[in-house]
């Protein structure tokens, strides 16, 4: 590194980079991923989202990786793996190391994939509030830095995270703004109709109950049978959506024996239980959040069986640091031009038959990306769709 000048000069670049008026997090901090990278010389600059609720590390903007090592970067960790990260969290401060010779600084599948060398991590503070971590390396090589840099990185991490707060809290706003519109919508129209049918079959008894057929007596009863269950549905994924934009929802590990407590999902969740083939090891246990796992699971089940056909395949694997569960149909499949929006609330395509609120695979989105996870679509040949909820966990999971 050279002289405090162009030290000077990288943050005048920072801040010139962040005071254009931008307040989407990503355009944020690609900026400042650029702006360190061309005032310290770094090769390889990125910036990954810490989630204090689930302890794990997301990555979220990058600058100088390749197509292949983007492609490499897990969709989210655990911060246990990386004993780098904790000592940057510990010590609240940049850290740089001359290299990853601690086993357990980084995992080895990282270090072999992207080569690492010397690297710096820096803390990204803002008032108390972890937001997460800048990582800083020259693509495997070594190199050095002074006291005075690493202090400087420092302040450069709390610089960033100011303004990428102010970016979150913007973001939050915009997010609120656009629910009470998505609310308006869906009380003015999904919650209007199972409730006018409730009310209309329960009329319909109270005026002509006596003088009603047995046949007619049962499709009223099947009528309000459905339409509470469908309304049910919606209030509870209505406080599910409550939950995730207030940041209430408190994520808990625990043990979870995981092949009876799907298998109970499955009865529970399914009409036809019996569609459902369950690919899970006898004595898979994982640690993660119970509650937060069943909404996923029973939404992605219901999506499968209203919006599929049979057979239904659930199966789940867990290796050191991930848990994966995929649930394929062998339905229509999703349109082309609807699976882009597939996980938008109140989003429906053409399969949807007038059946759910569009709000199911939204709620187990969110609830995989509060445990630092993710769900993906794909196709399945010769016709169906397949998710594949991928779920940091905390400790070795053990397949009998």
């Amino acid at each position: 590194m050279e002289s405090t000048q162009v030290q000077l000069e990288t943050l005048h670049r920072l801040a010139r980079a962040l005071a254009g008026g931008e307040f989407r997090a990503h355009t944020l901090l690609s900026r400042a991923c650029v702006a360190v990278a061309e005032g310290f010389g770094f090769e390889r600059v990125g910036i990954v989202r810490y989630v204090p609720t689930s302890a794990t590390l997301i990555p979220f903007v990058a600058h100088g990786l390749s197509p292949e090592e983007m492609a490499a970067l897990p969709a989210a960790l655990p911060i246990s793996g990386f004993a780098a990260f904790g000592q940057a969290l510990e010590a609240r401060r940049a850290i740089f190391t001359t290299g990853p010779l601690d086993a357990a600084a980084v995992p080895e599948e990282l270090r072999r994939d992207f080569g690492l060398g010397s690297f710096v991590i820096v803390p990204l503070v803002s008032e108390g509030r972890y937001l997460g971590f800048m990582t800083c390396d020259q693509r495997g090589a070594d190199f050095t830095l002074r006291p005075a840099e690493l202090d400087l990185l420092t302040t450069i991490g709390t610089f960033i995270a100011a303004f990428l707060e102010r970016a979150i809290e913007h973001g939050e706003l915009r997010r609120l703004n656009e629910l009470k519109s998505q609310f308006a919508a869906i009380a003015s129209h999904e919650l209007r109709t199972p409730v006018a049918a409730i009310y209309g079959a329960v009329r319909t008894f109270e005026q002509h109950g006596e003088s009603l057929s047995g046949a007619h007596k049962d499709q009223l009863w099947s009528v309000l049978i459905r339409q509470s269950e469908r309304l049910n549905e919606l209030v509870e994924n209505l406080l599910d959506l409550s939950r995730l934009e207030t940041e209430s929802l408190r994520i808990t590990p625990v043990e979870i024996d995981l092949r009876p407590r799907i298998l109970d999902l499955v009865e529970v969740v399914c009409d036809r239980p019996e569609d459902v083939i369950v690919h899970v090891p006898r004595e898979l246990t994982v640690i993660a959040d119970a509650a937060a796992l069943d909404r996923i699971v029973s939404n992605l089940l219901a999506n499968a069986e209203r919006h599929g056909a049979p057979p239904i395949e659930l199966t789940a694997t867990a290796g050191t640091h991930h848990l994966v569960i995929r649930v394929e149909d062998h339905g229509p499949g999703v349109e082309s031009e609807f699976a882009g929006s597939l996980f938008d609330r109140f989003t429906r395509g053409s399969t949807s038959f007038g059946e759910g609120a569009g709000l199911g695979l939204s709620i187990a989105r969110a609830y995989a990306r509060a445990q630092g996870g993710t769900i993906t679509y794909e196709p399945v040949q010769p016709h169906g769709a397949a998710f594949t909820v991928e779920i940091p966990i905390d400790t070795a999971a053990r397949a009998g």
